[in-house]
């Protein structure tokens, strides 16, 4: 028999749970994350740890539940929250931990960019407001606080797009994420220049856009 494996990185948790090929639910299982919140405002967690804590999760379910001798995996689908930000190097390995959607410390950010001239077409192309959770204003914060991490950034990543690329060494970002980062424009499906000139970065430091629906690989 086959099942489907769908992985939901969630704030406090990862849950998976698995169905076969008919909808119903053959086993679920899920393991907990730690949220830090080490300044006002801050809401951050490992993503490494995410990464370990799924691997956990993933195999208490196979081995308990749903056992590849009885189940073989046709594919496995993710979804997440959307708004978190992480840095990765030129090999992929993160620069601090992740900024998760609850974090608020582009408050100045965003009250800036409101104002700007440049504000008002920014909204109006990618569709997001001009808030501090927007990847847009988080990556903009990283700029103007955090120097180091902004100049060793190959690529910013959302947490789905870390964990896929982890799993299939490809950096991938879906419609649905893409449209919430402040830096997608909505009505091209193309990563928006003035968006990105704002926060200080090329095309080639974000990952691929795809469907929702797009084969993001094959397992490494």
């Amino acid at each position: 028999m086959k099942s489907i494996i769908t992985i939901e990185l969630g704030t406090n948790a990862v849950r998976i749970v698995a169905f076969d090929l008919k909808g119903n639910v053959i086993g679920s299982s899920k393991g907990y994350c730690p949220t830090f919140h080490t300044e006002p405002d801050h809401s951050e967690q490992d993503q490494e740890q995410i990464f370990i804590t799924m691997l956990y999760v993933l195999k208490n379910l196979l081995n308990e539940k749903v056992h590849p001798k009885k189940y073989k995996v046709a594919t496995i689908c993710f979804s997440s929250s959307m708004h978190s930000v992480l840095a990765v190097d030129k090999n992929g390995n993160p620069i601090g931990n992740a900024i998760t959607w609850a974090d608020n410390r582009a408050n100045k950010e965003a009250q800036e960019l409101k104002t700007a001239a440049i504000g008002a077409p920014i909204y109006n192309a990618t569709g997001t407001p001009l808030h501090p959770m927007s990847p847009l204003l988080k990556i903009s914060w990283i700029k103007n606080h955090d120097k180091e991490r902004f100049r060793k950034t190959s690529k910013f990543l959302s947490i789905k797009s870390y964990i896929i690329h982890q799993l299939t060494g490809e950096y991938i970002m879906d419609y649905s994420i893409a449209s919430a980062t402040g830096l997608l424009n909505i009505h091209k499906i193309k990563w928006e220049a003035d968006a990105l000139k704002y926060a200080g970065i090329t095309e080639d430091m974000l990952p691929e856009i795809a469907p929702v629906f797009a084969s993001a690989g094959t397992l490494k």
